[in-house]
């Protein structure tokens, strides 16, 4: 696990990550493209890029300004299998269903294609319980490592807004990565608190011939991450 240092932000090394390793003329995906910021980048690099949206309002006003967003679920990616060399996912697992969103990833990347998904560690929700400004915050971060735990032993969610995002962490996601074939590349540390990552992101490969494997050096060793 490589620790990222210096002056940046969390977030801006995250986005950092996400456009690492670009070659021009492949096609993206952006799971979960928020505002398009990422969506903009890759296009002003001569990429083919295409997001994806859960809300429709939002859908139509990328539309109309021009960028190529679709709607659907990230567990339900409304693309053909093989179709995207790159597959962007930007702290959008935690509210997901992680195995089945890794398990579409698999599907619509191409062979010797990458996977860049960055992620809310444990220390981001205990940052949030300890120091939270609100107690709604502090409320938020209790109840995502509440989730957290429960999905870890029962594999299901809290019911209802208990149950609305999941902390991440490295031991959980090679699991899913392993069953949908992926190959765990490379793992980056952004920002740590209390000793548990906070920010992280993976690259992750798919293989051309159709193995899987982890590096020895990314073994989870360090789950508590």
């Amino acid at each position: 696990m490589t620790p990222c240092v210096g002056p940046l932000s969390p977030a801006a090394q995250c986005r950092r990550f996400l456009t690492q390793h670009l070659h021009q003329a492949e096609r993206v995906l952006d799971i979960g493209c928020g505002a398009g910021d990422l969506l903009r980048e890759y296009l002003a690099r001569d990429c083919e890029a295409v997001g994806l949206e859960i809300d429709d309002a939002l859908v139509h006003r990328h539309r109309a300004a021009g960028l190529d967003v679709r709607l659907g679920r990230a567990e339900e990616l409304p693309f053909e299998d093989a179709s995207f060399d790159r597959i962007l996912c930007s702290v959008v697992v935690p509210y997901t269903d992680p195995r089945r969103t890794v398990a579409e990833w698999a599907r619509v990347l191409r062979p010797g294609g990458i996977v860049l998904a960055t992620y809310h560690g444990p220390g981001y929700g205990l940052r949030y319980l300890w120091h939270g400004e609100t107690l709604q915050q502090r409320a938020y971060g209790g109840r995502m490592l509440l989730n957290t735990l429960s999905f870890r032993v029962t594999r299901r969610r809290l019911p209802g807004f208990l149950g609305d995002t999941l902390c991440q962490t490295h031991a959980g996601l090679l699991r899913h990565y392993s069953a949908a074939g992926l190959e765990l590349q490379e793992e980056r540390v952004f920002d740590r608190y209390a000793g548990l990552t906070r920010f992280f992101g993976h690259r992750l490969g798919k293989p051309t011939d159709g193995s899987s494997a982890v590096s020895p050096s990314l073994a989870p060793h360090q789950a508590s991450a």
